[in-house]
């Protein structure tokens, strides 16, 4: 890691935003064209900017996984993530999914209990227990809440986290370049084989823009996400990804005439300050010296 901590927070808040505009084009879109189709765009364009990128340097490198299976498992568990997100995204707004999405700190921490043998304290998983009741004040099941697109965002929010341990454990087997181009590679073949179903033609120059726009977007958005963490500590960039919630507040008013109404204002504080005290723990623990070998 090089230590340029600005730089590592600027790359993150750019990040947010890329994010951000990518979730508008994918609602936009998916007003007129079946998810599948959007979903493609997505991950072509992606697909395009790591060939761009990563290809002139590395070359068929880039195919050698030590470990293919894990390598194409995590990437299916992102396809899944955004197919769920942009069909969640037709029924909810972009606060909304932001708001949800910001469990996935809490569920990688309970996750990687079982799954990563992690200790976690007991501030730590009230903190969780916490963060997930601030969830169920915003989908409110069963209580004319968000219904079917918030539990499919939250069906995205549990893929991500998933995806977000699979990748701490592919850290030491396989080099971060090879892990960036399957993650590009899988998601295009795989919502390539569905295309012919659902092709519909973007109608309108702006269609057409974001379409082909969507993927690009996104691309960066996780290539500066990755950048973030080479220039400063996870426990430093973290907070700074909540920034995306303001960039979905104003896309989702000034696009879309969506606000947030007082249940997700309230739900995603409680999810947000849950997040921002398990950062704090975090740094915490970090700071903590090992234990004395005997």
């Amino acid at each position: 890691m090089q230590d340029n901590r600005l730089l590592g927070i600027g790359c993150m808040l750019a990040a947010m935003a890329m994010i951000s505009v990518q979730e508008a084009f994918a609602k936009y879109l998916g007003q007129t064209m079946p998810i599948p189709q959007v979903v493609w765009a997505r991950y072509i364009g992606h697909l395009s900017l790591m060939v761009v990128w990563l290809w002139p340097k590395h070359s068929s490198s880039l195919l050698r996984a030590n470990r293919p299976f894990m390598q194409i498992g995590r990437s299916l568990l992102l396809l899944i993530d955004t197919s769920l997100a942009f069909w969640g995204l037709t029924m909810i707004g972009l606060a909304e999914l932001t708001a949800i999405f910001f469990t996935v700190p809490l569920l990688v921490a309970a996750l990687a209990i079982p799954i990563l043998k992690e200790r976690v304290g007991i501030r730590s998983l009230l903190a969780i227990m916490v963060g997930f009741s601030g969830t169920l004040v915003i989908i409110r099941p069963g209580f004319d809440g968000l219904g079917l697109g918030a539990l499919l965002v939250f069906g995205a929010a549990c893929c991500v986290a998933l995806f977000n341990v699979t990748t701490r454990k592919l850290a030491n087997d396989d080099p971060m370049p090879v892990t960036l181009f399957y993650t590009a590679l899988v998601g295009a073949i795989a919502s390539s084989l569905a295309l012919p179903f659902f092709w519909q033609t973007p109608d309108t120059p702006m269609a057409w823009a974001a379409f082909v726009s969507i993927g690009l977007f996104g691309g960066i958005a996780h290539s500066l996400m990755v950048a973030s963490h080479k220039y400063a500590p996870a426990s430093t960039v973290a907070p700074f990804m909540y920034t995306q919630v303001f960039w979905a507040l104003g896309l989702g008013w000034v696009l879309f005439g969506n606000l947030p109404d007082q249940y997700a204002f309230m739900g995603g504080g409680i999810v947000i300050l849950s997040g921002l005290y398990l950062i704090h723990r975090g740094r915490i623990d970090s700071a903590k010296p090992p234990p004395a070998q005997t």
